[in-house]
């Protein structure tokens, strides 16, 4: 974690313990609340399933885009309230309204909306592979591997373009509402970070096997909480290099 300069009102000293104390304050809060919405929206999720198909059962359950999304709004809905009760400098209101902008919009709304779009389309079109006619033990394998290539490049590339859409949204968002010149650029490492698109992307393209999804599904709620926890702690002497949780 890198150490960071608070910046104080005109008559409040925030000496370097106050800051330590705040930042730690502010963490775990922020990681406190990500956890409670995403279990309050995980609630809500399964509620509305069950409501829909009494047979459904968390051990079953495969989460589809839209639940990702109400999962990943709790995250970081949470996240921004614990941060804004637990932070006693208000400055930082600001950096964490942008960041929970820049969570909701640009790195889950933009890609799970293209990636719902794209399987539809995927699904509506019915585009398929041609198969290798033989019963050969290869063949089988790569047989496998291309009734899978069509909806491993839709994910991955929903995803990947979708982040690229939500960034370039975000830095006019940045510009216009916020009135600064933020500017959000995908990075490979920035990938490393998002374990929930990891995670749904396992669940889209293995949904046959039983086993994969059902860890993936358990994982998927609580890989959110990084997006959450990220957009609590956010501090406007930050602007410019995020806190890393």
């Amino acid at each position: 974690m890198n150490v960071l300069n608070t910046v104080s009102k005109p008559g409040i000293n925030y000496n370097n313990y106050d800051k330590d104390k705040n930042r730690k304050t502010v963490k775990a809060a922020s990681i406190a609340g990500s956890a409670i919405g995403i279990a309050g929206a995980v609630a809500g999720v399964y509620a509305m399933a069950k409501k829909g198909n009494p047979a459904v059962s968390m051990k079953n359950f495969a989460y589809s885009e839209k639940d990702a999304l109400m999962i990943g709004a709790g995250s970081v809905l949470g996240g921004l309230t614990g941060g804004l009760i637990a932070d006693k400098n208000k400055e930082n209101t600001k950096p964490k309204l942008r960041e929970a902008s820049q969570q909701f919009l640009g790195n889950m709304a933009c890609p799970l909306g293209l990636l719902a779009a794209s399987n539809k389309l995927l699904e509506k079109t019915n585009f398929k592979l041609p198969k290798i006619n033989s019963a050969s033990k290869p063949a089988k394998i790569a047989n496998g591997v291309l009734n899978v290539l069509p909806k491993a490049a839709v994910t991955i590339g929903s995803l990947v373009g979708g982040m690229e859409i939500g960034n370039k949204i975000m830095n006019k968002v940045n510009d216009k509402v916020f009135k600064e010149e933020v500017k959000h650029d995908v990075k490979p490492e920035d990938f490393l970070v998002h374990t929930d698109d990891l995670c749904l992307a396992a669940s889209m393209l293995l949904k046959d096997a039983k086993s994969v999804t059902t860890v993936t599904s358990k994982v998927l709620p609580a890989s959110f909480i990084v997006a959450g926890a990220k957009t609590g702690i956010q501090e406007k002497s930050i602007d410019q290099n995020p806190e890393k949780v």
